[in-house]
């Protein structure tokens, strides 16, 4: 079996998107040490199966895990999966495919009890925030740092503190709360204690969101979500024993002690390997050839639509209609197998708007292309949506006919109007941000050869 080895040059690993350290404990404290030194702020987070489920199904989680300055591979779940989305699939038929990922699925879960070494060989050490928060007391008593404990219920935290101390007599305790993560004192309390280490111990995604939004409001070198290890500190729930923890079992202890959290460790667990099951089926499917038209009027106005969020596409990619209420876009259609690029463009924005009256100004030379979200697609679906996203040119037309030549499909489009360049990127849907600076540079670049007259067009923003 191939044996990788890991060091600093090799810090971050993908798995599925999460990107995370393949860092031994060692490996890991020193780099503190040396962060600690050149005073450089420290926000880690300890993702587990859980976290990963999550990420599948948002891409704002995943975003907001990996802005981290280290993710620690906290719980077997995550070392099985890096194992199992780094086995290719080699089937090229979509059915196939899913049985091939099931049976990956089924021997690599087997391996977690039968082939230990196999599957935690996938990454240096488990590092979770219960074991990993001892390493940090100790480097905070042996830097002269002092922690602040923030989470918990009760007299958790408060508890904790005093084990900690107990057990690291070196460490010095700013303060600990246990008051709403929303309460706006909370932050006041945090800064008149100026403590160097902050421990935070919510709910997970929930921490991890309240130390994105509040670490650089906060006077603290290090900061670290740690979910419910107050709780193990203070003796109110029993800790996994090293036996369960060794065999990879710590969800079923944790189901057995604290049977309340079913759906959270079903969807470690059974949801987590269904999501991957589809994350590698739709990664090894091609990106659909797609066209986005983008229409100038005689004022230099941009013709955009509102996206209807009944179409069957919504529930396709397993997305609510909720998300698609006042989703405004530039047209776009997918171009069909053999056909000229710029006829299919012309041809989706015909069927979508009626819109005929157009010449071709340019054709980007830019590619965009986005994956859609894995971990909450339908396996089976039609044969029209099995692509892993959408690879997208655009095609630059100018709009010579009147207002009345358009008609929409309300199957696709709800309403229309035109809006000024600047108002470009407030008017379109988030997930068609990326796309508008493509679209905003190559109008610059227009206007610069004189394909367009556009005044002003240098002060507008991208960003």
């Amino acid at each position: 079996m191939l044996k990788i080895r890991y060091n600093t040059f090799m810090q971050k690993i993908d798995i599925a998107g999460l990107k995370i350290d393949a860092l031994s404990k060692i490996e890991l404290i020193s780099q503190l040490e040396e962060r600690i030194r050149n005073n450089q702020r420290t926000l880690i987070f300890t993702p587990y199966s859980e976290f990963l489920f999550h990420a599948l199904r948002d891409r704002s989680v995943l975003e907001l895990l990996n802005s981290a300055d280290f993710c620690l591979p906290d719980g077997i779940g995550i070392f099985w999966a890096k194992r199992f989305v780094d086995i290719p699939l080699t089937q090229k038929k979509y059915w196939l495919k899913i049985l091939e990922a099931l049976w990956q699925a089924f021997y690599t879960l087997l391996a977690i009890a039968f082939n230990p070494g196999f599957i935690r060989g996938a990454l240096p050490e488990k590092i979770s925030g219960s074991d990993f928060v001892w390493d940090l007391a100790r480097l905070a008593g042996n830097k002269n740092q002092s922690i602040f404990l923030f989470g918990g219920r009760g007299d958790t935290a408060k508890i904790a503190a005093e084990e900690i101390k107990l057990k690291v007599p070196s460490v010095k305790v700013a303060g600990w709360s246990n008051k709403n993560f929303k309460d706006p004192s909370l932050i006041n309390d945090i800064q008149n204690a100026n403590p160097d280490f902050l421990f935070v111990a919510l709910d997970p995604i929930k921490q991890e969101k309240w130390l994105k939004d509040n670490f650089s409001n906060l006077p603290c070198k290090l900061a670290i979500g740690l979910g419910g290890t107050f709780d193990y500190i203070a003796k109110k729930r029993p800790n996994p024993p090293k036996i369960w923890r060794n065999a990879g079992f710590e969800w079923l202890w944790r189901l057995i002690t604290q049977p309340r959290r079913f759906i959270r460790i079903k969807n470690a667990t059974f949801g987590l390997i269904w999501a991957l099951i589809k994350f590698k089926v739709f990664k090894s499917l091609p990106f659909r050839a797609n066209a986005v038209s983008v229409v100038i009027n005689n004022k230099n106005e941009i013709f955009v639509a509102r996206f209807n969020p009944e179409k069957k596409v919504v529930k396709a990619l397993g997305r609510q209609t909720s998300s698609f209420q006042d989703y405004w876009q530039l047209p776009q259609g997918g171009v069909k197998e053999g056909e000229e690029f710029t006829i299919g463009a012309k041809r989706e924005l015909r069927e979508e708007t009626n819109i005929g009256s157009i010449n071709i100004l340019k054709i980007s030379e830019k590619k965009y292309q986005y994956e859609w979200e894995t971990g909450i697609r339908p396996l089976f679906v039609s044969k029209r949506y099995l692509f892993k996203g959408q690879q997208q040119r655009i095609v630059y037309f100018k709009f010579f006919g009147d207002d009345s030549e358009i008609k929409l499909d309300n199957d696709e489009l709800l309403e229309w109007k035109w809006v000024p360049l600047d108002k470009l990127m407030e008017t379109l849907h988030t997930d068609k941000q990326n796309l508008a600076k493509i679209v905003i540079a190559d109008l610059k670049e227009m206007a610069e050869k004189g394909i367009l007259n556009i005044d002003k067009i240098d002060t507008i923003d991208q960003n």
